[in-house]
């Protein structure tokens, strides 16, 4: 192999590397973003919001180096679909990040004020992300479309876990209308990680599309 074709190769490699760092940072931002809304820990949740740079410029450092390959390399085929395909990962995997620190913003602007009835769905749905999210990750590492499909049925748990949440916090609501701003925080949290699930989504279909040049709505 000439030493042009293995930069290029490297490049590729570099790129797929990037993108599972990226995607171990937001993975640990909505660890600790659940972590600090049930422990109503301020310190913790200013820990995910001060990493959201980090993520921020490594999103953006993808986007370069996926901008410098299609430019300057001219991709074809199969690389020319996983460039563009992390292209479309690193753009999600940015918006979990910023999902995950909007959650930490809660929790620094709620404190223990937040826990106005018990987390049992919230933290349960971050717990299905994460895992959701390693496995994705596992699917682009190995290039195996089928368990990016399979991935994806965990979302109809993160729906229903979603709407038994929202439920249980508009009848708080009716009943106690005095703790609506705490409840109001809560159903935007809820929002946000059901929302990360649909980000995975996003993620599992571009994996699907890098292997087999095909696209399927998975979300």
């Amino acid at each position: 192999m000439s030493p042009y074709r293995e930069r290029y190769h490297k490049k590729l490699d570099d790129l797929v590397n990037l993108t599972e760092e990226l995607a171990n940072q937001v993975n640990f931002a909505i660890e600790k973003a659940s972590t600090s809304l049930q422990e109503a820990d301020v310190e913790l949740a200013k820990e995910v919001i001060k990493q959201d740079q980090n993520m921020d410029d490594m999103s953006q450092k993808i986007e370069n180096l996926c901008m410098e390959l299609l430019a300057l390399q001219q991709p074809m085929a199969k690389d020319l679909r996983r460039v563009i395909g992390i292209l479309k990962i690193a753009i999600d995997l940015e918006r979990i990040g910023d999902l995950a620190v909007d959650v930490a913003r809660v929790t620094t602007q709620s404190k223990d004020k937040i826990h106005i009835t018990k987390l049992e769905y919230i933290p349960r749905m971050a717990e299905i992300n994460r895992k959701m999210l390693t496995q994705t990750m596992e699917a682009l590492q190995n290039g195996d479309a089928d368990l990016a499909r399979q991935v994806t049925k965990w979302d109809y748990e993160i729906d229903g876990l979603y709407v038994k949440a929202r439920d249980k916090i508009l009848k708080l609501i009716i009943e106690k209308p005095d703790v609506i701003n705490e409840a109001t925080a809560l159903i935007v949290v809820n929002r946000h990680m059901e929302r990360i699930g649909d980000h995975i989504g996003n993620i599992c279909e571009a994996s699907v599309y890098m292997v087999e040049a095909k696209r399927e709505h998975l979300n």
